[in-house]
């Protein structure tokens, strides 16, 4: 039993049971079929299953005291939710409580096994990181974004699980830190039919932000020879994308407000209304909290977005993420230009490491960028990257040829012949392979993320400098 994947169902009704046992069963998963809540609960405790599917009404206890019932044995166990009285503010709300889904009755079986095999896939990545080695996590690829960190990791989750239910949702953080990204996932997890439409707020003239979201009509203003259709009207059944929200003036936000509330919108110009279906995603890299309290932003219109709301972490609280998205951007930039670009080295590494990232993912992407155009070699260096960069990150960089300090590392004899192999730069390599296994603690896999290569490169190299017999000084281990 221990081989296959547990998933437990309880539901009163026992031809759902019967229905939903068979279209889940399968080789590798195991459906254990409950007809009341306690022996549901009874169950869990005993198999600790990786998913559970609840009906929400039920006799004596409610699908959601299941939820957190099924939350105090073991959080790890994802839950998803039926009911027959589906609606969107209690599918938000039973997500915001832990749900991992919320399906309505009678469940499309297809989409129940889709569903669960996207739950399934994700649980299984999760327990993977759990046994890997914490120096070399999986790295997890999400609707082209990519990450290893856990932050990410509970992003993407977050994303999955609100993406078929959300009819309005906020996402904050910094800029440049993939908002725009992160709204493109949820449109096309949502399954909707319609476009993926974008307003930037910042980029729009006060007196225009009406005409730009609801349209108008021939002559209703200066300049209005004919009719204009606005991006609600474009974005039905589809998602309108809201960007930088907390720059839209105060007099257009009560009319989204409306708009959003009661799907339906006026041409300026017109009396006449039209109901359209429409997905809101908003952005911003602003506090709306204290924008609302500097009368800058409609409270009424914030609790309205934010039914979910969606953090996206700035690069700084991710770093861990930065020699992949590093990687990632050198083979983009590389195929771009037609350029045979494999890396950057060990030093360039370290001072993206060090620097701040105030622009965030967008401000390594245009420095990699900037680095692939200028490289005439087959490794970026730190002459290639942003003079700004390097500026920041001088008073780190001050030592010889941006060098760290290698004194704390224990003294390294190599076989380091002169010429060629006993280069200035050959000396150099070997000095931050030292300090990075020093700081490392001797760990190989965290010393070579450290530097930017593989694990196999690093290992070539201690061969290379013939300092592989010294392990014992690092206390070197995989």
């Amino acid at each position: 039993m221990a081989d296959f994947i547990q998933i437990v169902v309880i539901d009163d009704n026992v031809r759902s049971l019967e229905l939903l046992s068979a279209a889940l069963n399968r080789d590798g998963i195991h459906v254990h079929t409950a007809n009341s809540p306690e022996l549901g609960l009874e169950l869990i405790r005993k198999l600790r299953p990786r998913l559970v599917i609840t009906d929400l009404v039920m006799p004596r206890l409610t699908g959601l005291e299941v939820l957190d019932r099924v939350m105090m044995i073991d959080p790890a166990i994802d839950v998803v939710l039926m009911t027959a009285h589906y609606t969107t503010e209690t599918a938000v709300e039973a997500i915001r409580k832990g749900a991992a889904d919320y399906l309505e009755k009678p469940v499309q079986l297809a989409l129940l096994r889709d569903r669960v095999n996207r739950l399934l896939d994700t649980a299984q990545r999760r327990q993977r990181a759990l046994k890997t080695d914490a120096s070399a996590p999986d790295v997890l690829k999400f609707e082209g974004m990519i990450a290893r960190s856990p932050q990410m990791w509970e992003v993407f989750a977050r994303l999955q699980r609100v993406a078929p239910h959300y009819r309005s949702l906020l996402i904050n953080g910094p800029t440049g830190s993939g908002k725009d990204l992160l709204a493109q996932a949820l449109h096309r997890l949502s399954g909707v039919k319609g476009r993926f439409v974008v307003l930037n707020c910042s980029a729009v003239v006060e007196t225009l932000f009406e005409s730009e979201l609801f349209g108008h009509v021939r002559g209703s203003f200066t300049g209005a020879d004919r009719d204009k259709t606005g991006l609600f009207e474009i974005a039905d059944q589809g998602t309108l994308f809201l960007d930088e929200i907390g720059d839209m003036p105060m007099s257009t936000q009560a009319k989204l407000l409306r708009a959003v509330q009661n799907q339906e919108i006026t041409r300026v110009g017109s009396l006449d209304s039209r109901r359209v279906n429409v997905r809101i995603i908003a952005a911003t890299h602003k506090n709306l909290p204290l924008a609302i309290r500097d009368k800058e932003f409609r409270e009424d219109l914030y609790y309205r977005l934010s039914m979910v709301e969606i953090a996206a972490p700035s690069l700084q609280e991710r770093m861990e993420d930065l020699p992949l998205l590093v990687r990632h951007f050198v083979q983009r930039f590389s195929e771009e230009y037609s350029k045979p670009i494999h890396g950057v080295t060990p030093r360039a590494m370290l001072l993206l490491e060090r620097y701040t990232w105030p622009g965030n993912v967008r401000e390594l992407e245009h420095a990699i960028g900037h680095a692939c155009m200028m490289t005439t070699a087959d490794r970026i260096d730190v002459p290639e990257l942003p003079e700004r960069l390097v500026q920041a990150c001088k008073s780190g960089l001050d030592r010889p040829n941006g060098m760290p300090d290698t004194s704390a590392a224990p003294p390294v004899e190599s076989n380091m012949p002169n010429g060629a192999g006993g280069s200035q730069l050959a000396v150099q390599e070997l000095e931050l392979i030292v300090r990075a296994l020093s700081e490392a603690g001797g760990n190989q896999s965290q010393a070579a993320r450290r530097l930017g290569i593989g694990r196999d490169a690093l290992r070539y190299k201690l061969k290379k400098y013939s300092i592989e017999h010294q392990i014992g000084d690092f206390g070197l281990r995989n």
